[in-house]
C-alpha cells in the first residue's frame, strides 16, 4: 500500500476561524442569551426551546446563518468528497455553554452529528483552553489495524471572541478550568450534513447501480 492515499475527514482535522462580526456584535449577542436566560428563569416563557436557534433573535439568527456559510465552504473546499456531493450543512441544535470560574467540562464527544462547532463570545484571559485529543496515530494506516505503541496526542486551541472552531464530531474534546474571575462563554452548534440529491453518486444504490447490472449478465 505504497501509494496510500487518507482521506482528511479522518485525520482529525479542526479549523479555527474569526467570523466578520463588528465590535459590538458580542455584547448584543449576550444581551440576547441574556434576556432568553431571564425569561425561562423567571417564568416568563412558559415554552421554552430545545435550541437557541428557535428564537428569532438578529445576533443568533445572523450568527447561524454565518456559521452554515462559512463551514459549508470550508468542508467543499478541503475534502473533495464535500465537493462533489455540493454538501452542505444545517443546524437545528445549539445551547450557550458558560463556565464560571473554577468550572471545567468534561472529556465528550458529539455522537448524533456530523460537525461539531464552537463561536467564543467572551473570553477574559485564563479562561480555560478546549482541547481536542487526537487519536489518528492510534491506527496504522499503512496495515490497516490499531497501533499497539499509539499515545493519545493533544490539540489546544486557545479561546479568543469572534472566532469559530469546528470539527468532526467523533473527536473527544474538553474545557479546561476556568481560572479567570469572570465569567467563559461560547455557543455550541451540531451541524449535520446535507448533501444534494441531484449531484452524481448522492445516493449509494445509485453509485452502485452499474456494477449490480453486470452481476446477472456475467453470470
Amino acid at each position: 500500500m505504497t501509494n496510500l492515499k487518507v482521506n482528511p475527514i479522518w485525520g482529525s482535522p479542526a479549523w479555527e476561524m474569526f467570523l466578520p462580526f463588528n465590535e459590538g456584535f458580542n455584547e448584543d449577542l449576550l444581551k440576547e442569551l441574556h434576556s432568553i436566560g431571564s425569561d425561562i428563569a423567571f417564568g416568563l416563557d412558559d415554552r421554552p426551546q430545545d435550541s437557541l436557534w428557535d428564537y428569532d433573535t438578529p445576533c443568533l439568527s445572523l450568527l447561524k446563518k454565518t456559521i452554515v456559510a462559512h463551514v459549508t465552504a470550508v468542508l467543499r473546499s478541503a475534502i473533495p468528497e464535500a465537493k462533489e456531493l455540493n454538501m452542505s450543512v444545517d443546524s437545528h441544535m445549539c445551547w450557550p455553554n458558560v463556565r464560571e470560574p473554577g468550572e471545567t467540562l468534561e472529556v465528550h464527544a458529539h455522537t448524533d452529528s456530523t460537525i461539531a462547532c464552537t463561536y467564543f463570545v467572551k473570553t477574559p484571559e485564563n479562561c480555560g483552553d478546549l482541547v481536542l485529543f487526537e487519536s489518528r496515530d492510534a491506527i496504522n494506516w499503512e496495515k490497516g489495524c490499531l497501533n499497539p505503541d499509539a499515545s493519545m496526542k493533544e490539540r489546544r486551541i486557545k479561546p479568543m471572541a469572534n472566532k469559530l472552531v469546528f470539527f468532526p464530531s467523533y473527536i473527544l474534546h474538553t474545557v479546561e478550568e476556568n481560572k479567570s474571575d469572570d465569567l467563559r462563554v461560547t455557543i455550541t452548534c451540531d451541524l449535520k450534513k446535507v448533501i444534494d440529491k441531484t449531484a452524481p453518486n448522492a445516493i449509494v444504490l445509485k453509485s452502485w447501480a452499474d456494477k449490480m447490472v453486470k452481476l446477472c449478465s456475467e453470470n
